[in-house]
């Protein structure tokens, strides 16, 4: 019997994508198409493949992703002297193992200088926004596949259509967007919300870096990252959030196995993408991208209400669970005090983690605001915005 490699199946797959999107280019610059018609393919293969290729990848990104002709400064003293400088540069220092094991010293090094330049030079020409831990992440991505010459106006752009909520004075909207991933959850796997919110992760933390990097700060695999990006760049700046939902929901088993409390459901969603093999991926890819056609942002905030309506449900069902366990006529003493010391303990977990999270979280956003201090935070304000109720 004949059997049928898998692997090989997706490697054919993909020479052929590579050949219909060389023929597009060879097409287009015949002048046998219009540039138009290029995008609107182009834009296809993002969401249903990726480019694979990054000779072709370099290619799509820069035409895909538009681009102004504005002048960027080139005064080294203006560069040197910014208020995020020397946070950005810290960053860049730390990237080393974003960078493929076929670079040499001097090239990384040469990249990781260029790389703080480019994102001090937009942060000076948008002094509206606030540089944060990640961003980095996704600047260094578009500076490996499209280099020097290309990368500067199409970080720009991205970050003008797609980054720049994360890049406000106050956490408020980054908060607000990621919290859409409950309920998207819950209309794909109601249960397993659910457990999520019983569990205590109903706040998603776990998620954030997902969001905010792209990914690229939790995935070592770098041919992943880029076809992420070739899907992100041509999506709703929210699509990491539809991925996001169906990481959770194709691993939903597995979630329902553990523990049902914050400790352990944190560690085990944190590392999450790290499990995941490109052609899941390719799945988990689809999935989302079905999930925003029938769920289109426009419709996250009824998500997001009735998604509320059934957390004060299963808060009030935990509360009534609370008063029928303590009046219970049961005479078995022993295990009633060792439910009473298991909830405890979890308990003394969850504002252990959640404190940590949070002396984290405020350390980096500190960290970034040194020539400032007016806009540091505290624990309170930090748990205050996470946890108060819309």
């Amino acid at each position: 019997m004949v059997t049928i490699n898998n692997d090989d199946n997706y490697e054919n797959e993909n020479i052929l994508v590579i050949d219909k999107i060389k023929l597009l280019f060879d097409r287009y610059n015949q002048k046998k198409i219009k540039q138009k018609y290029l995008k609107r393919k182009l834009t296809s293969y993002a969401k249903t493949s990726g480019f694979i290729n990054n000779i072709y990848r370099k290619q799509a990104w820069n035409l895909l992703v538009h681009t102004s002709s504005d002048e960027y400064t080139t005064d080294i003293n203006q560069i040197e002297s910014h208020q995020y400088y020397e946070q950005i540069k810290l960053d860049v220092i730390r990237t080393l193992k974003r960078f493929p094991p076929n670079y040499s010293d001097s090239e990384r090094s040469e990249l990781q200088d260029e790389l703080i330049l480019i994102i001090t030079k937009i942060l000076i020409k948008h002094e509206e926004l606030h540089y944060y831990q990640g961003y980095h992440d996704i600047s260094l991505t578009f500076l490996l596949v499209l280099g020097e010459d290309l990368c500067l106006p199409v970080i720009d752009s991205i970050t003008m259509s797609h980054l720049k909520y994360f890049m406000e004075p106050t956490m408020e909207k980054t908060r607000d967007s990621l919290l859409y991933l409950m309920p998207l959850i819950n209309c794909i796997n109601s249960e397993c919300a659910e457990y999520m919110e019983r569990g205590d992760v109903g706040h998603v933390i776990f998620a954030l870096p997902w969001f905010i990097t792209w990914y690229s700060h939790v995935l070592d695999d770098l041919p992943v990252i880029l076809r992420l990006y070739d899907l992100f760049i041509v999506s709703h700046f929210l699509m990491p959030i539809y991925v996001a939902a169906e990481i959770v929901n194709y691993h939903a088993d597995e979630i329902l196995s553990k523990p049902c409390e914050m400790a352990s459901l944190h560690q085990y969603l944190s590392y999450l993408p790290t499990e995941i093999d490109e052609n899941t991926w390719e799945e988990i890819i689809r999935r989302a991208l079905y999930l925003f056609e029938n769920h289109h942002p426009d419709t996250l905030e009824n998500l997001n209400h009735e998604w509320k309506i059934k957390c004060e449900y299963i808060e009030n069902s935990s509360n009534k669970s609370i008063i029928r366990q303590r009046f219970d006529k049961n005479n078995n003493y022993n295990k009633q005090n060792l439910s009473q010391k298991s909830s405890t303990l979890s308990r003394i977990a969850f504002w252990g983690v959640t404190l940590t999270i949070g002396g984290l979280a405020i350390y980096l956003w500190n960290q970034t605001q040194l020539l400032d201090s007016t806009k540091f935070i505290n624990l309170g304000d930090f748990l205050t915005q996470l946890y108060r109720t819309q």
